[in-house]
């Protein structure tokens, strides 16, 4: 498995950083695209996110991970369909010193049958190729200090948050990308 330590500094922490563990899934389809979801009102425009979210907190990962697919595409399926490709262990500073601690498991999931819907907070699921995902961190990357987020509880900017998802979301693609060439 691999394993990769990611060192940041955030002006403002976000919900993510809070918690301890997170379980992100690459579902792949049958064409060999990359499923992701769309969060409209949420995200900036262009930003998705792979399927996943917070572990809680006596949960194993994969099973964050299995219980995860089923709340945003209403899929069950067995946790042995899961394969654990990478964990990126987080550790960021924000501008007073505090410090968050987390780590991301990102599994790969092969569709069975491509039948899934949006549930839960997923609005709507994009396809995108390998490549796509890739270049979905550049843009997590780029995102600017003046794409902000602000509601009743949280005050940030997307480019902190980018800071954390645009390195998962390419090495993630990277990963891919070697098995598919390693498999073909």
């Amino acid at each position: 498995m691999n394993i990769h330590n990611l060192d940041i500094k955030v002006d403002l922490p976000f919900g993510n950083l809070y918690r301890k563990r997170l379980a992100l899934i690459a579902v792949e389809d049958s064409e060999g695209n990359i499923l992701v979801g769309s969060k409209p009102n949420f995200y900036p425009e262009g930003i998705y996110r792979m399927i996943g979210g917070g572990v809680d907190e006596n949960e194993n990962p994969i099973v964050g991970a299995q219980r995860e697919l089923k709340e945003e595409l209403g899929i069950d399926i067995e946790i042995s369909d899961l394969k654990l490709l990478l964990q990126v262990d987080v550790h960021a500073v924000d501008k007073e010193g505090k410090e968050y601690n987390n780590s991301n498991f990102i599994y790969f999931y092969q569709l069975k049958d491509n039948i899934y819907r949006a549930g839960d907070d997923v609005k709507s699921v994009v396809k995108l190729s390998i490549e796509e995902l890739g270049k979905l961190g550049d843009k997590y990357e780029n995102l600017g200090e003046d794409d902000l987020f602000r509601n009743e509880t949280e005050n940030y900017n997307w480019k902190d948050y980018g800071k954390v998802y645009g390195p998962i979301h390419k090495l993630t693609a990277s990963i891919l990308f070697k098995e598919s060439n390693i498999l073909s």
